[in-house]
Protein backbone atom coordinates (compact mmCIF):
# COMPACT_ATOMS: atom_id res chain seq x y z
CA UNK A 1 0.00 0.00 0.00
CA UNK A 2 2.59 2.27 0.98
CA UNK A 3 4.58 1.31 -2.20
CA UNK A 4 1.51 2.46 -4.63
CA UNK A 5 1.26 5.54 -2.39
CA UNK A 6 4.84 6.74 -3.02
CA UNK A 7 4.71 5.43 -6.64
CA UNK A 8 1.52 7.62 -7.28
CA UNK A 9 3.21 10.84 -5.64
CA UNK A 10 6.18 10.24 -7.91
CA UNK A 11 4.06 10.08 -10.72
CA UNK A 12 1.93 13.00 -9.75
CA UNK A 13 5.18 14.72 -9.27
CA UNK A 14 6.63 14.04 -12.96
CA UNK A 15 2.98 15.17 -14.07
CA UNK A 16 2.85 18.68 -12.21
CA UNK A 17 6.68 19.02 -13.33
CA UNK A 18 6.42 17.92 -17.05
CA UNK A 19 2.68 20.55 -16.75
CA UNK A 20 4.74 23.61 -15.28
CA UNK A 21 7.68 23.00 -17.88
CA UNK A 22 5.54 22.96 -20.98
CA UNK A 23 4.06 26.01 -19.25
CA UNK A 24 6.98 28.13 -18.73
CA UNK A 25 8.19 27.19 -21.84
CA UNK A 26 5.51 27.86 -24.05
CA UNK A 27 5.77 32.01 -22.36
CA UNK A 28 8.83 32.54 -24.26
CA UNK A 29 7.42 31.39 -27.50
CA UNK A 30 5.79 34.64 -29.82
CA UNK A 31 3.27 32.37 -31.03
CA UNK A 32 1.67 32.55 -28.01
CA UNK A 33 1.22 35.67 -27.68
CA UNK A 34 -2.00 37.76 -29.37
CA UNK A 35 -3.45 41.08 -29.35
CA UNK A 36 -5.94 42.44 -26.72
CA UNK A 37 -9.11 42.07 -29.19
CA UNK A 38 -8.06 38.60 -29.79
CA UNK A 39 -7.71 37.33 -26.18
CA UNK A 40 -10.49 35.41 -24.20
CA UNK A 41 -9.24 37.79 -21.38
CA UNK A 42 -9.52 40.84 -23.48
CA UNK A 43 -12.41 42.74 -20.98
CA UNK A 44 -9.73 42.11 -18.32
CA UNK A 45 -7.33 43.46 -20.48
CA UNK A 46 -9.26 46.69 -20.93
CA UNK A 47 -10.01 47.09 -17.07
CA UNK A 48 -6.43 46.48 -16.53
CA UNK A 49 -4.80 48.82 -18.89
CA UNK A 50 -7.39 52.18 -18.20
CA UNK A 51 -9.50 54.11 -21.12
CA UNK A 52 -6.73 57.37 -20.99
CA UNK A 53 -3.17 57.97 -21.36
CA UNK A 54 -0.25 58.23 -18.89
CA UNK A 55 0.50 61.26 -17.14
CA UNK A 56 4.41 62.04 -16.73
CA UNK A 57 5.79 63.98 -13.74
CA UNK A 58 4.98 67.79 -13.50
CA UNK A 59 5.82 70.31 -11.48
CA UNK A 60 2.15 71.53 -11.08
CA UNK A 61 -0.55 68.68 -10.75
CA UNK A 62 -4.44 69.96 -9.71
CA UNK A 63 -6.86 67.94 -7.80
CA UNK A 64 -10.60 68.55 -6.90
CA UNK A 65 -9.83 71.38 -3.80
CA UNK A 66 -6.79 72.31 -5.07
CA UNK A 67 -3.55 72.13 -6.73
CA UNK A 68 -0.24 71.19 -5.93
CA UNK A 69 3.09 72.80 -7.17
CA UNK A 70 6.73 72.33 -6.66
CA UNK A 71 9.55 75.04 -5.59
CA UNK A 72 12.81 73.50 -5.86
CA UNK A 73 12.93 71.08 -2.68
CA UNK A 74 9.84 71.75 -1.26
CA UNK A 75 6.25 70.36 -1.89
CA UNK A 76 3.43 73.33 -1.81
CA UNK A 77 -0.71 72.97 -1.69
CA UNK A 78 -2.98 75.93 -2.87
CA UNK A 79 -6.02 75.57 -1.60
CA UNK A 80 -9.41 76.25 -3.43
CA UNK A 81 -11.00 78.88 -2.65
CA UNK A 82 -9.39 81.17 -0.85
CA UNK A 83 -5.74 80.38 -2.30
CA UNK A 84 -3.69 79.97 0.91
CA UNK A 85 -0.62 78.41 -0.21
CA UNK A 86 1.22 76.28 2.39
CA UNK A 87 4.15 73.89 2.13
CA UNK A 88 3.39 70.00 2.47
CA UNK A 89 7.31 69.19 3.29
CA UNK A 90 10.82 70.14 2.60
CA UNK A 91 13.03 67.16 0.61
CA UNK A 92 16.73 67.00 1.17
CA UNK A 93 16.90 67.24 -2.73
CA UNK A 94 15.18 68.76 -5.47
CA UNK A 95 11.60 67.66 -6.50
CA UNK A 96 11.50 66.47 -10.18
CA UNK A 97 7.76 66.50 -10.32
CA UNK A 98 4.50 65.06 -9.17
CA UNK A 99 1.67 63.10 -9.59
CA UNK A 100 -1.87 63.47 -7.74
CA UNK A 101 -5.08 61.29 -7.38
CA UNK A 102 -7.65 62.54 -5.06
CA UNK A 103 -5.74 63.65 -2.27
CA UNK A 104 -2.52 61.59 -2.87
CA UNK A 105 0.38 63.29 -4.68
CA UNK A 106 3.69 61.23 -5.40
CA UNK A 107 6.83 62.67 -6.32
CA UNK A 108 10.48 62.33 -6.94
CA UNK A 109 13.89 63.95 -5.73
CA UNK A 110 16.52 64.90 -8.33
CA UNK A 111 19.83 63.25 -6.24
CA UNK A 112 17.49 60.24 -5.15
CA UNK A 113 15.77 59.08 -8.05
CA UNK A 114 15.38 55.41 -7.38
CA UNK A 115 12.97 56.59 -4.72
CA UNK A 116 9.25 57.32 -4.91
CA UNK A 117 7.40 59.27 -2.61
CA UNK A 118 3.82 60.03 -1.58
CA UNK A 119 1.49 61.83 0.56
CA UNK A 120 -1.67 63.52 1.27
CA UNK A 121 -2.50 66.95 2.17
CA UNK A 122 -0.50 67.32 5.75
CA UNK A 123 -0.20 63.63 6.08
CA UNK A 124 3.07 61.29 6.47
CA UNK A 125 5.51 61.13 4.12
CA UNK A 126 6.14 57.75 2.72
CA UNK A 127 9.10 55.99 0.67
CA UNK A 128 6.77 54.15 -1.64
CA UNK A 129 9.08 52.15 -3.76
CA UNK A 130 12.87 52.06 -4.82
CA UNK A 131 12.68 51.96 -8.69
CA UNK A 132 14.19 54.16 -11.59
CA UNK A 133 13.04 55.90 -14.90
CA UNK A 134 9.91 57.74 -15.67
CA UNK A 135 7.40 57.92 -13.76
CA UNK A 136 3.62 58.26 -15.36
CA UNK A 137 0.46 57.17 -13.45
CA UNK A 138 -2.52 55.65 -15.80
CA UNK A 139 -6.18 55.51 -13.75
CA UNK A 140 -5.01 53.95 -10.37
CA UNK A 141 -1.54 52.68 -11.21
CA UNK A 142 1.85 54.46 -11.80
CA UNK A 143 4.63 53.19 -14.02
CA UNK A 144 8.22 53.64 -14.14
CA UNK A 145 9.49 53.40 -17.97
CA UNK A 146 12.94 53.47 -18.96
CA UNK A 147 15.25 51.40 -21.32
CA UNK A 148 17.24 49.26 -18.50
CA UNK A 149 14.09 47.16 -17.00
CA UNK A 150 11.15 48.93 -19.63
CA UNK A 151 7.80 49.27 -18.01
CA UNK A 152 6.68 48.63 -14.37
CA UNK A 153 3.49 48.29 -12.92
CA UNK A 154 2.64 49.36 -9.14
CA UNK A 155 -0.32 49.83 -7.07
CA UNK A 156 -0.67 53.06 -5.44
CA UNK A 157 0.66 51.12 -2.26
CA UNK A 158 3.60 50.44 -4.21
CA UNK A 159 3.21 46.55 -4.76
CA UNK A 160 4.63 45.60 -8.43
CA UNK A 161 1.33 44.34 -10.73
CA UNK A 162 3.59 43.84 -13.51
CA UNK A 163 6.58 44.05 -15.31
CA UNK A 164 7.43 44.32 -19.40
CA UNK A 165 11.52 44.40 -19.63
CA UNK A 166 11.19 44.53 -23.43
CA UNK A 167 8.89 47.90 -24.14
CA UNK A 168 11.29 50.52 -25.16
CA UNK A 169 15.01 50.61 -26.47
CA UNK A 170 16.68 53.51 -26.87
CA UNK A 171 14.17 56.57 -26.39
CA UNK A 172 15.37 60.37 -26.07
CA UNK A 173 11.10 61.03 -25.80
CA UNK A 174 8.39 58.90 -24.36
CA UNK A 175 5.05 58.61 -23.44
CA UNK A 176 2.56 55.36 -22.89
CA UNK A 177 -1.58 54.56 -23.18
CA UNK A 178 -2.94 51.87 -22.85
CA UNK A 179 0.19 49.15 -22.37
CA UNK A 180 1.23 50.89 -25.86
CA UNK A 181 4.72 53.16 -25.49
CA UNK A 182 5.19 55.97 -28.20
CA UNK A 183 9.05 56.95 -28.45
CA UNK A 184 11.32 58.62 -30.19
CA UNK A 185 14.59 56.73 -30.98
CA UNK A 186 17.79 56.92 -31.21
CA UNK A 187 17.88 57.97 -34.91
CA UNK A 188 14.65 60.46 -34.40
CA UNK A 189 12.64 57.93 -35.57
CA UNK A 190 9.05 57.71 -33.81
CA UNK A 191 8.95 54.18 -32.93
CA UNK A 192 5.84 51.74 -31.36
CA UNK A 193 5.96 49.10 -29.45
CA UNK A 194 2.81 47.35 -29.24
CA UNK A 195 1.44 45.10 -26.45
CA UNK A 196 0.99 41.25 -27.02
CA UNK A 197 -0.43 39.10 -24.23
CA UNK A 198 0.17 35.72 -23.34
CA UNK A 199 -2.86 33.35 -24.12
CA UNK A 200 -3.15 31.41 -20.71
CA UNK A 201 -2.30 35.08 -18.52
CA UNK A 202 -3.15 38.27 -19.87
CA UNK A 203 -0.99 39.85 -17.07
CA UNK A 204 2.19 38.71 -19.43
CA UNK A 205 2.84 41.02 -22.20
CA UNK A 206 5.65 40.73 -24.72
CA UNK A 207 6.15 43.95 -27.55
CA UNK A 208 6.42 43.86 -31.15
CA UNK A 209 8.39 47.51 -31.96
CA UNK A 210 7.83 48.87 -35.28
CA UNK A 211 8.27 52.58 -36.71
CA UNK A 212 5.49 55.09 -37.00
CA UNK A 213 5.61 56.46 -40.23
CA UNK A 214 5.12 60.33 -41.06
CA UNK A 215 6.90 61.14 -43.93
CA UNK A 216 5.67 60.58 -47.94
CA UNK A 217 7.84 60.33 -50.88
CA UNK A 218 5.92 60.78 -54.13
CA UNK A 219 8.18 60.51 -57.04
CA UNK A 220 11.04 58.45 -57.43
CA UNK A 221 14.54 59.82 -56.09
CA UNK A 222 16.80 62.12 -57.89
CA UNK A 223 21.05 61.38 -57.21
CA UNK A 224 20.51 63.97 -54.17
CA UNK A 225 17.89 61.94 -52.66
CA UNK A 226 18.48 60.24 -49.19
CA UNK A 227 15.10 57.47 -49.49
CA UNK A 228 14.96 55.12 -52.30
CA UNK A 229 12.66 53.41 -54.76
CA UNK A 230 10.51 51.36 -52.56
CA UNK A 231 9.35 54.45 -50.36
CA UNK A 232 7.63 55.76 -53.10
CA UNK A 233 4.00 56.10 -52.72
CA UNK A 234 0.67 57.41 -55.37
CA UNK A 235 -0.45 60.92 -54.01
CA UNK A 236 -2.80 59.88 -51.19
CA UNK A 237 -5.40 62.60 -49.08
CA UNK A 238 -2.10 64.59 -47.64
CA UNK A 239 -0.64 65.14 -50.73
CA UNK A 240 -3.76 66.68 -52.29
CA UNK A 241 -4.26 68.70 -49.26
CA UNK A 242 -1.12 70.24 -48.92
CA UNK A 243 -0.60 70.76 -52.87
CA UNK A 244 -4.09 72.59 -53.10
CA UNK A 245 -2.82 74.59 -50.30
CA UNK A 246 0.44 75.46 -51.26
CA UNK A 247 -0.40 76.34 -55.19
CA UNK A 248 -3.73 78.24 -53.81
CA UNK A 249 -1.18 80.48 -51.85
CA UNK A 250 -2.76 79.50 -48.34
CA UNK A 251 0.06 79.14 -45.53
CA UNK A 252 2.81 77.43 -47.82
CA UNK A 253 4.29 80.86 -49.57
CA UNK A 254 8.11 79.98 -49.11
CA UNK A 255 8.46 79.19 -52.76
CA UNK A 256 11.61 81.59 -53.49
CA UNK A 257 10.00 83.16 -56.75
CA UNK A 258 9.26 80.04 -58.55
CA UNK A 259 5.99 79.08 -60.18
CA UNK A 260 4.47 76.03 -58.63
CA UNK A 261 2.93 75.49 -61.95
CA UNK A 262 6.08 74.15 -63.30
CA UNK A 263 6.81 71.61 -60.65
CA UNK A 264 5.43 68.43 -58.98
CA UNK A 265 5.04 67.46 -55.38
CA UNK A 266 8.10 65.21 -54.50
CA UNK A 267 7.74 64.60 -50.76
CA UNK A 268 6.02 65.50 -47.47
CA UNK A 269 8.28 64.94 -44.36
CA UNK A 270 7.53 65.61 -40.81
CA UNK A 271 10.21 65.92 -38.21
CA UNK A 272 9.16 65.36 -34.95
CA UNK A 273 11.23 67.76 -32.27
CA UNK A 274 8.62 67.09 -29.48
CA UNK A 275 5.08 65.65 -28.23
CA UNK A 276 2.77 65.71 -25.51
CA UNK A 277 1.00 62.44 -23.73
CA UNK A 278 -2.13 61.80 -24.49
CA UNK A 279 -4.89 64.40 -24.45
CA UNK A 280 -8.51 63.57 -24.84
CA UNK A 281 -7.59 60.79 -27.50
CA UNK A 282 -5.07 62.80 -29.57
CA UNK A 283 -1.25 62.73 -28.76
CA UNK A 284 0.23 66.61 -30.30
CA UNK A 285 3.47 66.91 -32.25
CA UNK A 286 5.68 69.59 -32.39
CA UNK A 287 7.94 69.42 -35.34
CA UNK A 288 8.67 70.80 -39.33
CA UNK A 289 7.17 69.58 -42.32
CA UNK A 290 8.98 70.16 -45.26
CA UNK A 291 7.57 70.33 -48.19
CA UNK A 292 9.47 69.35 -51.67
CA UNK A 293 8.41 70.18 -55.13
CA UNK A 294 10.96 68.44 -58.15
CA UNK A 295 10.62 70.61 -61.78
CA UNK A 296 8.70 69.26 -64.08
CA UNK A 297 11.39 68.99 -66.46
CA UNK A 298 13.82 67.88 -64.61
CA UNK A 299 14.19 64.95 -66.61
CA UNK A 300 14.72 66.39 -69.57
CA UNK A 301 16.83 69.08 -68.61
CA UNK A 302 19.10 66.66 -67.12
CA UNK A 303 19.66 64.75 -70.50
CA UNK A 304 21.28 67.75 -71.78
CA UNK A 305 23.88 68.46 -68.62
CA UNK A 306 27.14 66.78 -68.29
CA UNK A 307 28.10 64.74 -65.68
CA UNK A 308 29.73 67.74 -63.31
CA UNK A 309 27.07 69.82 -63.84
CA UNK A 310 23.90 66.61 -62.93
CA UNK A 311 26.41 66.39 -59.85
CA UNK A 312 26.81 69.97 -58.96
CA UNK A 313 25.68 70.83 -55.54
CA UNK A 314 23.50 73.81 -56.74
CA UNK A 315 21.94 71.38 -58.81
CA UNK A 316 19.33 70.64 -56.28
CA UNK A 317 18.32 74.09 -55.03
CA UNK A 318 18.08 75.02 -59.26
CA UNK A 319 15.59 72.15 -59.71
CA UNK A 320 13.61 72.22 -56.69
CA UNK A 321 11.76 74.47 -53.98
CA UNK A 322 11.39 73.79 -50.35
CA UNK A 323 8.85 75.06 -47.96
CA UNK A 324 9.37 74.49 -43.81
CA UNK A 325 6.71 74.76 -41.37
CA UNK A 326 7.09 75.00 -38.06
CA UNK A 327 3.80 73.76 -36.45
CA UNK A 328 1.86 71.70 -33.92
CA UNK A 329 0.04 68.52 -35.44
CA UNK A 330 -2.03 65.48 -33.95
CA UNK A 331 -2.63 62.08 -34.18
CA UNK A 332 -4.86 60.26 -33.06
CA UNK A 333 -3.87 57.12 -30.62
CA UNK A 334 -6.38 55.02 -32.46
CA UNK A 335 -4.34 55.84 -35.65
CA UNK A 336 -1.04 55.04 -33.37
CA UNK A 337 -2.69 51.58 -32.40
CA UNK A 338 -3.80 51.24 -35.78
CA UNK A 339 -0.19 51.77 -37.25
CA UNK A 340 2.38 49.55 -38.95
CA UNK A 341 6.00 49.37 -40.90
CA UNK A 342 3.80 48.94 -44.04
CA UNK A 343 1.32 52.08 -43.40
CA UNK A 344 1.49 55.69 -43.15
CA UNK A 345 -0.15 57.49 -39.89
CA UNK A 346 -2.68 60.06 -40.36
CA UNK A 347 -2.06 63.40 -39.30
CA UNK A 348 -3.33 67.26 -38.85
CA UNK A 349 -1.62 70.55 -38.65
CA UNK A 350 -3.72 72.52 -35.60
CA UNK A 351 -1.60 75.85 -35.89
CA UNK A 352 -2.90 77.53 -39.14
CA UNK A 353 -0.60 80.91 -38.70
CA UNK A 354 2.98 79.98 -38.30
CA UNK A 355 3.68 83.04 -37.36
CA UNK A 356 5.01 82.48 -33.60
CA UNK A 357 8.72 83.39 -33.49
CA UNK A 358 11.53 81.56 -32.80
CA UNK A 359 11.85 77.77 -31.80
CA UNK A 360 8.95 77.02 -29.24
CA UNK A 361 8.88 73.08 -28.40
CA UNK A 362 7.93 74.00 -24.76
CA UNK A 363 4.40 73.68 -25.17
CA UNK A 364 1.58 72.34 -22.90
CA UNK A 365 -1.54 70.85 -24.32
CA UNK A 366 -4.79 71.60 -22.01
CA UNK A 367 -8.34 70.59 -22.73
CA UNK A 368 -9.28 73.05 -26.43
CA UNK A 369 -6.05 74.44 -26.72
CA UNK A 370 -2.11 74.51 -26.71
CA UNK A 371 -0.11 76.74 -24.50
CA UNK A 372 3.29 78.12 -25.93
CA UNK A 373 6.03 79.72 -24.18
CA UNK A 374 8.83 81.31 -26.39
CA UNK A 375 11.15 84.32 -25.36
CA UNK A 376 13.17 86.75 -27.14
CA UNK A 377 16.50 85.34 -28.98
CA UNK A 378 19.34 85.47 -26.28
CA UNK A 379 22.30 88.07 -26.63
CA UNK A 380 25.22 87.86 -24.52
CA UNK A 381 24.35 91.73 -23.90
CA UNK A 382 23.00 92.39 -20.20
CA UNK A 383 19.59 93.03 -21.15
CA UNK A 384 16.17 91.49 -19.54
CA UNK A 385 14.72 89.83 -22.46
CA UNK A 386 10.97 89.50 -23.02
CA UNK A 387 8.72 86.33 -22.13
CA UNK A 388 5.37 85.40 -24.66
CA UNK A 389 2.63 83.20 -24.16
CA UNK A 390 0.60 82.15 -26.90
CA UNK A 391 -2.53 80.36 -27.54
CA UNK A 392 -3.28 78.02 -30.26
CA UNK A 393 -7.31 77.08 -30.47
CA UNK A 394 -7.16 73.53 -31.34
CA UNK A 395 -10.69 73.79 -33.32
CA UNK A 396 -9.75 77.09 -35.41
CA UNK A 397 -6.28 76.62 -35.74
CA UNK A 398 -5.67 80.21 -34.67
CA UNK A 399 -2.99 81.64 -32.07
CA UNK A 400 -2.92 85.18 -30.46
CA UNK A 401 -0.75 86.20 -27.91
CA UNK A 402 -2.16 86.18 -24.49
CA UNK A 403 0.82 87.77 -22.50
CA UNK A 404 3.92 89.04 -22.25
CA UNK A 405 6.46 90.52 -19.41
CA UNK A 406 10.01 91.09 -18.87
CA UNK A 407 12.13 88.00 -17.90
CA UNK A 408 12.69 88.14 -13.83
CA UNK A 409 16.24 86.77 -14.53
CA UNK A 410 19.11 87.15 -16.76
CA UNK A 411 20.56 84.43 -18.80
CA UNK A 412 19.85 81.90 -21.30
CA UNK A 413 17.84 79.09 -18.64
CA UNK A 414 14.32 78.92 -20.20
CA UNK A 415 11.58 79.40 -19.02
CA UNK A 416 8.30 76.53 -18.64
CA UNK A 417 4.58 76.51 -18.27
CA UNK A 418 2.28 74.16 -17.01
CA UNK A 419 -1.75 74.28 -16.71
CA UNK A 420 -4.72 73.83 -14.35
CA UNK A 421 -8.44 74.68 -15.17
CA UNK A 422 -8.14 78.49 -14.33
CA UNK A 423 -4.92 79.23 -14.25
CA UNK A 424 -0.99 78.81 -16.07
CA UNK A 425 2.16 79.00 -14.17
CA UNK A 426 5.41 80.15 -15.44
CA UNK A 427 8.21 78.97 -13.88
CA UNK A 428 11.07 81.05 -14.38
CA UNK A 429 15.04 80.07 -13.77
CA UNK A 430 18.39 81.44 -13.96
CA UNK A 431 21.73 81.02 -12.74
CA UNK A 432 21.45 77.65 -13.93
CA UNK A 433 18.55 76.60 -11.95
CA UNK A 434 19.81 77.74 -8.90
CA UNK A 435 17.31 80.84 -9.06
CA UNK A 436 13.54 80.05 -9.20
CA UNK A 437 10.43 82.29 -9.64
CA UNK A 438 6.89 81.38 -9.88
CA UNK A 439 4.18 83.43 -11.63
CA UNK A 440 0.68 82.53 -12.15
CA UNK A 441 -1.68 83.97 -14.75
CA UNK A 442 -5.41 83.49 -15.64
CA UNK A 443 -5.78 81.31 -18.91
CA UNK A 444 -6.63 84.12 -20.82
CA UNK A 445 -3.52 86.09 -19.69
CA UNK A 446 -5.36 88.62 -17.29
CA UNK A 447 -4.48 88.79 -13.38
CA UNK A 448 -0.48 88.09 -13.17
CA UNK A 449 0.42 87.04 -9.77
CA UNK A 450 3.54 86.67 -8.25
CA UNK A 451 2.82 83.47 -6.21
CA UNK A 452 6.82 82.51 -5.27
CA UNK A 453 9.35 84.84 -5.68
CA UNK A 454 13.45 84.12 -5.94
CA UNK A 455 13.89 83.66 -2.30
CA UNK A 456 11.60 81.19 -2.17
CA UNK A 457 8.57 83.31 -0.11
CA UNK A 458 5.38 83.09 -0.95
CA UNK A 459 4.21 86.72 -1.74
CA UNK A 460 0.59 86.17 -3.78
CA UNK A 461 0.50 89.74 -5.09
CA UNK A 462 -0.28 91.30 -8.42
CA UNK A 463 2.55 92.04 -10.84
CA UNK A 464 1.83 95.55 -12.40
Amino acid sequence: MKKRLYISLIVIAIVFFLVALSYYTSVGLDDMYIPADKHWQKNKIAKWSGKTGGRELSPVEQIENGVYFVYKDRLMYMESPDENVNEICKMPNQIVGILAKDNTVFWRECDDISFIYKAAPYGNIVKLVCDTGKLYMEGDSIYTLNVKHGLRKYDFNGNRIANRKDAIRFATKNTMFDDYVFYKGEDNQMLLSVPQYYKYDATKIKYLTHEVKFSRYYLEPEEWDSYNRENVIEYDDLAKEVDKEVRSGGMYEQVNGKDPDNYDLQSIELSVWNFSDEVDGYIYLYGNQKITYLDKEYKRKSEEMTLEEEYSDDNREKFTYQINVKAVFRISVDDIKNSSNETYVNYKRVSKSPDIPGDWSRFIVDKSNVYVINEDEYTDKEAYRNLYIYSIDVDTGLNKEVYKKKRFFLGNDSSEIFATDKYIFIYEYGDYGEKQCITRINRDGSNPVLVMDENGEVVMKPIQ
